[in-house]
């Protein structure tokens, strides 16, 4: 006998599968869609900053962060200058920028041929695994809500 415990059970788990799917589907995606992109040294021209309020450890702070401008070539012989995403100064990735910038060393960047300026310095890929594990972790939650919804509807 159907009654709202199955059916709400029915959902949930119905949820947490297309979670799982969705996800795959998407991290696929995205992880091909950077493959496409295309290396180049680029050199950082300048350091922009601004100050701003970052929230680390649940604790608001004021920090200063830095975004390289740099200026690379495409395959083409185009030149591009464009920025990068801001890092907190205190970061690994900042120092390494700031080193990069001092001593005039280039910069492997890789950048979509369609639209020059979008461009990322390190791989994403483990960034888009982490998001699928994340999701399966979910799912797993939810088909587990699921299937005890249904389970304790039998046993009323």
């Amino acid at each position: 006998m159907l009654n709202i415990l199955n059916i709400s059970g029915g959902i949930i788990i119905l949820f947490g599968i297309a979670l799982v799917i969705i996800g795959v589907f998407l991290c696929r995606k995205r992880i091909s869609y950077e493959d496409g992109f295309i290396p180049s040294e680029a050199e950082i021209i300048t350091m922009d900053s601004k100050i701003s309020i970052v929230i680390i450890n649940l604790i608001p702070i004021i920090a200063k962060e830095y975004r390289p401008i740099i200026h690379f070539f495409t395959q083409e012989g185009k030149e591009i200058r464009t920025s990068m995403p801001y890092t907190i100064k205190m970061s690994d990735e900042c120092r390494e920028f700031f080193q990069m910038y001092e001593s005039h060393t280039a910069i492997t960047v890789r950048y979509n041929p369609e639209k020059p300026n979008e461009i990322y310095y390190h791989s994403k890929k483990n960034f888009r695994i982490r998001e699928v594990v994340y999701k399966f972790f979910t799912a797993a939650v939810l088909v587990f809500l699921g299937s005890f919804m249904i389970w304790g509807s039998t046993l009323v």
